[in-house]
């Protein structure tokens, strides 16, 4: 599992936060940022071997709504 960068963990959230406040499965999550229903996230981290996908809160304003719109 990837380490998220202290420096970002302060300022963006990660995936996983942001999966359990929208309380979606990580295919839900991951889907809907693959069909484009979610944007792309706020910043990605692919310095490591792995990359680290962050989120700031305006991205998870606008998926909460879209969540809302869609149920």
């Amino acid at each position: 599992m990837p380490t998220p960068k202290l420096k970002l963990a302060f300022k963006y959230l990660t995936a996983t936060q942001v999966r359990k406040r929208l309380g979606l499965s990580r295919f839900q999550f991951d889907h809907r940022i693959e069909l484009g229903i979610f944007p792309q996230p706020t910043y990605t981290d692919e310095t490591g071997v792995q990359r680290v996908r962050y989120f700031d809160e305006d991205w998870v304003r606008t998926a909460q709504a879209i969540l809302d719109n869609k149920m």
